[in-house]
């Protein structure tokens, strides 16, 4: 299965209140999913449409900048979604501070490191390390957002929450099982977030994706509040090659090192 339909099974059911707004927002994100700019006809069958609604949706958001055409004629995201765009981030200082310190972290354990935050009750990746490319921060694809409940990180941001917070994310959020093993009862996260309040790391393994384990620690401003959280993941085999422990301090002394 490829990137775009596995984000279009696990993206939560919703009745949209405006039917053709919610079609150019699913339009433009796909077309940040894709790799490769799209045809219209291509646009049409992979949303259900017809050829004549997706043109309307198309030429719409064309003629407002948010989409462009290479010399084939096929739509990719135009130059108002980067305006947009560079308004939007407001984590940019963030990104900053923890490069030096993340890129560090990847290159030192050959995994992938992450630093998420809660935005919208969702997980938003500020910063992302690939393991095959440990160097700096890229601009990271957004596809942990409806993965809050099934992440070592999403565990640290919601262990940081006061039970009556996470009581009322749980009730007004919908959560997607995954895998075999992803936990979406909110009494069993509940349970979780304690054991990853009193532990201080929330550890998780085939919850977002089969075969994928990670690790978090929260990241903590000097009144001692999390503000973010650190993390490393990778596949099965190379994640087993270090310790838990050495993934674990190495985790810290990152953390420490953003803090100075």
């Amino acid at each position: 299965m490829d990137e775009l339909q596995r984000e279009r099974n696990f993206m939560p059911e919703k009745k949209p209140l405006i039917q053709v707004l919610d079609r150019a927002l699913d339009l433009m994100e796909m077309l940040a999913r894709s790799k490769t700019p799209l045809r219209a006809t291509d646009i049409a069958r992979e949303m259900g449409l017809s050829l004549q609604s997706a043109n309307n949706l198309l030429r719409a958001l064309y003629l407002r900048g948010y989409l462009s055409q290479d010399e084939s004629r096929s739509y990719r995201l135009g130059p108002q979604c980067l305006y947009l765009g560079s308004f939007a981030d407001r984590w940019s200082e963030l990104r900053a501070a923890v490069a030096p310190a993340l890129a560090e972290l990847t290159r030192k354990t050959g995994l992938s490191g992450f630093v998420g935050i809660i935005e919208n009750d969702k997980l938003l990746c500020v910063a992302l390390v690939p393991a095959e490319l440990p160097k700096l921060p890229i601009q990271p694809p957004q596809l942990w957002m409806e993965e809050l409940h099934c992440t070592a990180c999403g565990r640290v941001l919601l262990a940081a929450l006061t039970q009556e917070e996470r009581r009322r994310l749980f009730a007004r959020t919908t959560r997607r099982k995954i895998t075999g093993r992803t936990e979406v009862d909110p009494a069993v996260l509940e349970q979780l977030c304690s054991e990853v309040a009193e532990a201080g790391f929330a550890a998780v393994d085939d919850e977002s994706r089969q075969g994928v384990s990670s690790l978090a620690i929260p990241l903590r401003d000097e009144n001692g509040k999390v503000y973010a959280t650190i993390a490393l993941s990778g596949g099965r085999g190379k994640w087993e090659l270090l310790p838990f422990e050495r993934k674990l301090e190495a985790l810290k002394e990152a953390a420490s090192k953003i803090r100075r």
